[in-house]
């Protein structure tokens, strides 16, 4: 339906009246595109995991991986419809496109069949099922897509650009201080913005030019734009509902109205149903196709863009885990990181993001014991002494900022807890078996060389900061992870490649929620981890509370973001000066 044909003056006087009123907000049709890129945000989940909200995750070509989550039901009593097998590889890493086919698809597929999309909130993979997604490579056919691809971005911005400019000229024509938006040139959503600051300039002025007529006239010459930059669900988003209703309408008139508003939403129905297919070629062209038509240039301009942003390959590798809590995110930049919109310093409205967790270990027997050790140890809470190893290094870099929140953790621990404590602030690690009874440990650096400096109590949580401590966890030369879980830990994390320093949770974050045992330890990690599609994750029982029958630190005591993490009121009086506070390092982060 093209405005100047099929939208007559008549049409125009009457949605003049809806869209000249102040301070309206802005209808812009592509926005539908992005929803269906990005899908509606939605409220965060309530926290206090329970185990019908856990989906059991596992590898039916390894028999221990059903055995192990088969137990850990019985144990939990997660309901027996919430297990999930998949088919993948007997490795420690799978390539992206099987984690893209056999790990994305199926898993929404089961949760959406079985109707658990809504309930389940954490998904548990275990033993057998790969823990790295192996960094994207390009097909012959994908290298030739992604070349169309740009070529049709280059194609449409030259069409887009000079419309946009038109726009711009007639906010300017009516209103002589009106200054364009700027921003990146060469970029949808700076065109988007652009269009939108000139649109109101237009609609704000109408107006002024006084005679009915004219201003019917401007509107019109702004349609006609408009209806270009984004398709005809931009015109059923501007006026098709006045029209539908407008007093007077022949039947003809209504009717034409009402079939471009019955196609705008097939159109976005459609598009939704590809949107979940970002690996199937096809659903990728067709969506193009349909992107151009319904939603016109700037519409086809963003799903240009997401789609070139899939073929990117550039530090696309990823923690099964970490990359898993995004399944419901379609068309997302896979390279380098997402942050993580769980975190309690960050508020976002994002698409759902779900909490991740992995019960795997150097074999089925560890990871058999990890499991029943968590569930006793709950019971009766944890006990011994926490162990921090930290470096001594002053607070004057990244590095240094680190090493001040481990110090920042022992203040905490000191001053609000009754919890025994060893701490050393040099750069030499723990010599081995040094420290008895250990119940935390949190220490770095020693990369790729696990010291075993602590005799850990049943129950044991820790993790040690450095690089590379999950390449492997099944191999004799695994590092810090393997080496934790093999003398006793429980609940430990660690990267499968080079993380940066920033991606580890801060360890004054960690601990502190997990002392108060009011969090279950999928609840601590993720409420305190930076980033998500990236390289750390989190091996344990996710509802492992240790210190529930026996909280160790008052709610209380803990800064204010971590007590509102916990549904404490951020005034919540403390007792006793509270410990130095280090803010979350933001800059480019170091390696480790």
């Amino acid at each position: 339906m093209a405005v100047n044909s099929h939208v007559c003056e008549k049409s125009l006087r009457g949605a003049y009246h809806m869209l000249v009123i102040p301070h309206r907000c802005w209808r812009w049709a592509t926005c539908i595109v992005v929803a269906c890129l990005v899908m509606a945000a939605a409220a965060r989940p309530a926290w206090a995991l329970q185990a019908d909200q856990i989906l059991l995750v596992t590898n039916k070509n390894d028999p221990e991986s059903k055995k192990l989550a088969d137990l850990y039901a019985s144990l939990r009593g997660v309901p027996p419809d919430q297990l999930v097998q998949l088919d993948l590889p007997n490795a420690e890493e799978m390539p992206f496109a099987v984690y893209e086919t056999n790990v994305v698809a199926p898993l929404r597929q089961y949760l959406i069949e079985h109707q658990l999309k809504g309930q389940v909130t954490c998904l548990l993979t275990f033993y057998g099922v790969p823990f790295r997604v192996a960094a994207k490579t390009n097909t012959d056919a994908e290298q030739k897509e992604l070349a169309e691809l740009l070529r049709n971005r280059t194609e449409l911005m030259a069409q887009a650009g000079p419309i946009v400019a038109e726009v711009e000229k007639q906010a300017m024509e009516m209103d002589p201080s009106f200054r364009p938006e700027s921003g990146n040139p060469d970029s949808a959503q700076t065109m988007q913005i652009r269009t939108q600051t000139a649109a109101r300039a237009v609609l704000k002025n109408l107006p002024s030019l006084g005679d009915l007529a004219v201003q019917v006239q401007a509107m019109g010459r702004l349609m006609s734009k408009l209806e270009k930059l984004g398709g005809r669900a931009e015109l059923d988003g501007r006026i098709g509902q006045q029209q539908r209703d407008m007093p007077g309408k022949s039947p003809e008139d209504r009717a034409q109205w009402q079939k471009l508003h019955e196609q705008v939403l097939m159109d976005a129905m459609r598009i939704g149903q590809l949107r979940v297919l970002r690996w199937d070629a096809g659903a990728r062209a067709e969506m193009r196709q349909m992107s151009l038509d319904a939603f016109g240039l700037l519409g086809a301009l963003h799903v240009l863009e997401a789609q070139s942003a899939y073929f990117q390959t550039d530090r696309t590798a990823a923690a099964t885990d970490s990359e898993l809590a995004l399944l419901w995110w379609d068309y997302y930049p896979r390279s380098n990181w997402q942050i993580n919109p769980l975190n309690c310093h960050v508020h976002a409205q994002t698409p759902p993001v779900l909490m991740t967790m992995r019960l795997d270990g150097p074999d089925p027997a560890t990871v058999e014991k990890m499991m029943r050790t968590s569930v006793d140890v709950e019971k009766t809470g944890l006990q011994g002494i926490a162990a921090v190893d930290a470096r001594g290094l002053p607070p004057t870099d990244e590095y240094g900022l680190f090493d001040e929140r481990l110090r920042n953790m022992v203040a905490l621990i000191r001053t609000k807890t009754e919890l025994k404590l060893r701490v050393d602030d040099r750069e030499a690690l723990f010599p081995p078996h040094s420290v008895k009874g250990v119940a935390l440990y949190c220490g770095w650096h020693s990369p790729g060389q696990y010291v075993p400096g602590c005799d850990f109590n049943p129950g044991a949580v820790g993790f040690h900061v450095a690089s590379f401590e999950m390449v492997t966890l099944h191999a004799p030369t695994g590092g810090w992870v393997r080496g934790l879980l093999s003398d006793g830990v429980v609940a430990t994390l660690g990267p499968v490649a080079e993380p940066y320093l920033t991606a580890f949770p801060k360890p004054d974050e960690f601990f502190a929620l997990l002392l108060t045992g009011k969090l279950t330890l999928a609840e601590v990690y993720w409420k305190t981890t930076p980033m998500t599609s990236w390289l750390i994750a989190c091996i344990g029982d996710p509802l492992y509370t240790p210190y529930k029958a026996h909280p160790a630190l008052k709610v209380a005591d803990l800064p204010a973001p971590l007590r509102a993490a916990v549904g404490a009121a951020a005034s919540e009086p403390t007792t006793g000066p509270q410990p130095p506070a280090v803010g979350p390092v933001d800059s480019s982060p170091p390696r480790n």
